[in-house]
């Protein structure tokens, strides 16, 4: 006797690769980041999950390490390993990622209307708060006449 689920569970043996420009990739596990490195020559690659955890900043995977079945990894620019996720980039990677935008839906509320004495329920969206720039003065150099 054995376990059913055990016998005939079959996990995904694919990865997900996304490019900033928002091109999707499905790649097939065993797989390391070296081979994704030597078919897009200037690039490496980046969990996914890391950016939320690392400040959004991209961290680059070391060469010899496995990509994992069913996870999200970000191929960027050698150049860009360390610096600042844009929400135009972060907007990409969870477009990519199905898992994290059904995580993040908007509260939806009814609003009632007194029109004609029955009640009418119109769905609302919420609007998070958007992340303001600051403002950064334009600073111009001071004359001191001798």
């Amino acid at each position: 006797m054995g376990n059913f689920t055990s016998c005939c569970f079959v996990e995904s043996q694919t990865a997900k690769i996304i490019d900033l420009r928002g091109n999707i990739r499905i790649v097939e596990i065993p797989l390391t980041a070296a081979d994704l490195m030597l078919e897009e020559p200037g690039h490496v690659v980046s969990p996914a999950v890391e950016i939320s955890r690392s400040n959004f900043r991209f961290s680059a995977m070391k060469a010899d390490e496995q990509l994992t079945a069913g996870k999200v990894y970000v191929l960027i620019p050698v150049c860009r390993v360390r610096s600042k996720v844009s929400e135009s980039e972060m907007a990409v990677i969870n477009a990519g990622d199905k898992k994290k935008a059904k995580r993040r839906n908007s509260k939806v509320l009814p609003v009632v209307t007194e029109s004609s004495g029955e009640e009418i329920y119109t769905p609302v969206k919420l609007i998070p708060n958007q992340r303001l720039r600051p403002w950064k003065p334009a600073l111009e150099p001071i004359s001191e006449g001798i």
